[in-house]
Order: structure tokens, then sequence, then C-alpha cells
């Protein structure tokens, strides 16, 4: 019988894949962790429902790890919005993982624009994003700026990728 030392340790599967109904209490409890710190808009499990199909997810095994959601502006200009990983698995690709999931969508989807706003462009500027001007999102600011807290000293840096 091998000695617990030299047993490998099996890492549960990590799958990327779209939100279910099921999915929406892990999704909005995820996101209430952030909003907490003024890191994301809150959620309301009711609003994630509603748009479950907007959302994508990271499970390992059978743990909601990370979600990710994508929003059409129309005209060709999408957003992706509400990413957010456990802070156990930061680090370890889910994030970028989750960021393609929903890029490869907008792409067949017909994007011609795809923009976030983020504290963190760098998992965005590797996969060719450019940071630019938030002014350039006029359609964002009207929707979801003015109701944040942020709105008159917003932090957040703007990326956008054309396709």
């Amino acid at each position: 019988m091998p000695s617990k030392k030299s047993r490998s340790k099996i890492q549960p599967q990590r799958e990327i894949r779209r939100a279910r109904k099921s999915d929406a209490g892990k999704i909005q409890a995820m996101l209430a962790k952030y909003a907490e710190k003024k890191l994301l808009l809150p959620r309301s499990k009711e609003e994630i429902e509603e748009h479950i199909g907007a959302f994508v997810v990271a499970r390992l095994g059978t743990k909601t790890v990370g979600c990710c959601a994508s929003r059409d502006f129309g005209r060709g200009l999408q957003e992706i919005r509400s990413l957010a990983v456990v802070p156990s698995q930061n680090g370890r690709g889910i994030g970028s993982a989750l960021v393609k999931k929903c890029v490869s969508g907008m792409k067949r989807q017909g994007a011609k624009k795809i923009f976030a706003l983020t504290y963190r462009p760098n998992i965005f500027t590797r996969m060719g994003f450019k940071i630019v001007h938030k002014e350039l999102f006029p359609e964002k600011i009207w929707a979801d700026c003015s109701k944040c807290p942020k709105k008159d000293k917003c932090d957040e840096i703007a990326v956008m990728m054309e396709v």
C-alpha cells in the first residue's frame, strides 16, 4: 500500500458551462460578497434568474467557483459583466476561462465591440482587449453607472475588444 506522501491528490474536473436556473442562488451569493466590497454591483436572485441565459459558471467537481455574464446593448455592442471567482480559486485561470467562454458566445451572436469595466484589466488585455475611455459606452453609463454608488468617482478601468 502506498504511503500517504506518495498518493497523488485527485483534482476535481473543471467545467465552464451555461448557467441553469438552479445556479442562481450560488451566483447571487458569490456576487454579493464582491458587492459588499463595492467591487461589483449587487444583483438579486430574481434578476439573475430573469437573465440566467446570459450567465456562464465555472465548476470544480460539484462546487460553483466562478461566474460571468454578458449583456447585449444592440448594434453589435456587448458587455462582459458580473465576473467573479471565489477567492480560494483566484489566480488559477478560472476568470480567464469564463471571459473566453463569454467572448466566444458574443462572437457567435455577431458582436462587433465587446467591453468590460474592471479592476483587473490584465485578465482582459492578455486576451487582446485594449484599455479605453469609459465615455465610449454611454449605454452602460445610462443603464448601470447612474445607479452605482461610485458614479461620481468611478475607479474602474474600461477595456474593449473589436471583433
